[in-house]
């Protein structure tokens, strides 16, 4: 597992705080909902090399039909089997790279459409995230507990779902071919333009949501997820917050027992650099 921060945040604008708090419910959103275009879509040259293609379809071949080619090789002069079987290998190997983008995106629509993504980031002070995530400074952060067992719910050993991984960011996405690409790739990857996130995400299945609304601005549905409160640390008040949000924000909290233990910080702004100090308020 990836060496864990102290803490992850979600940037929310105070309305959609108040909604997260009082129902504890959260948003996994789909990739195409997302601001970068290219989430979950990694460049792609290629199926395989040639040889690896069709080394592949003759496996396959020989599962699906035992005997096929030792019957057309026992039939004809061993070269002129050989030519005739790479031949309808090469054509199938080239048929497949046409077939590639048709392909990728049925993986992304499946993607798209069965699982959603919860985006998180080590970073509370940044001035970009306040300026555009938790709108304008107005906004808060929930503060999570990123060792919680509910960001740790893997079904097996080698499961790239369920649980919390850290975006690779990179200079340059360079094509890899299909068979060579894996799970940090397609799933954990952005350009280097998105590494001052420093984005933690989780990838939930949307079978496991719990509420269905929507459709959203995108027409997408809206796919809630319900979050155990005890994995909530603190809410950090955002350097613009209206003393009406921070209220009404406190006011949520305090009526939760379960949300007893939650603590208030404050986001402050000063020559460009955001510092958090205590709120002096607890919800208890």
């Amino acid at each position: 597992m990836n060496k864990l921060p102290d803490a992850v945040y979600k940037y929310l604008a105070a309305d959609r705080t108040a909604t997260v708090l009082g129902k504890l419910q959260i948003r996994f959103s789909q990739a195409s909902v997302l601001n970068d275009a290219t989430e979950l879509k990694p460049p792609f040259k290629g199926i395989a090399t040639l040889a690896d293609v069709k080394r592949l379809m003759t496996d396959r071949l020989r599962q699906k039909f035992p005997g096929l080619i030792e019957r057309i090789e026992s039939s004809l002069p061993s070269d002129v089997a050989r030519q005739l079987i790479d031949d309808v290998m090469s054509k199938g190997a080239i048929q497949a790279d046409a077939d590639l983008p048709q392909n990728a995106k049925k993986i992304y629509d499946s993607l798209d459409n069965n699982f959603g993504l919860l985006s998180l980031s080590e970073s509370p002070t940044n001035t970009l995230l306040w300026g555009y995530y938790g709108d304008g400074g107005r906004g808060f952060l929930i503060h999570f507990n990123p060792s919680h067992k509910w960001f740790w719910a893997q079904q097996e050993a080698n499961d790239d779902f369920r649980h919390l991984r850290r975006v690779v960011y990179v200079s340059e996405r360079s094509p890899r071919y299909l068979a060579e690409t894996n799970a940090t790739d397609a799933l954990y990857t952005k350009g280097l333009e998105w590494e001052h996130e420093k984005e933690w995400r989780i990838i939930r299945n949307f079978k496991d949501a719990i509420v269905k609304l929507g459709p959203d601005a995108y027409g997408k549905d809206v796919l809630l997820f319900a979050i155990p409160p005890d994995c909530i640390q603190s809410v950090v008040i955002g350097y613009r917050a209206e003393s009406e949000a921070v209220t009404k924000i406190l006011e949520i909290v305090c009526r939760n027992p379960d949300l007893a233990h939650v603590q208030f910080q404050q986001a402050v702004l000063e020559d460009g650099v955001v510092t958090l100090v205590p709120a002096g308020m607890t919800s208890g």
